[in-house]
């Protein structure tokens, strides 16, 4: 049983250890995706599509437009 712990304990501490180093570092990237007549929904789901991102709405000048962020590829 002690042993079990043991491993267990220590695949844990593996796997969360190698999700940081992926993670640590890592430059976010941005794209506007929709210049004009931007709403969330649509927004939110074509940043999800195409970048696996988030994507918000926000005021650009006298439109609105859709920002894209995703972790960039290298």
């Amino acid at each position: 049983m002690t042993k079990a712990i043991i491993l267990v304990t220590f695949m844990i501490i593996l796997v969360l250890g190698m999700a940081i180093i992926e993670t640590q570092g890592q430059e976010m990237c941005h794209d506007l995706v929709i210049k004009t007549n931007c709403e969330d929904s649509p927004c939110i789901n074509l940043c999800m599509q195409k970048w696996k991102g988030s994507g918000t709405c926000f005021q650009n000048q006298q439109v609105k437009s859709c920002l894209c962020t995703f972790p960039c590829k290298i």
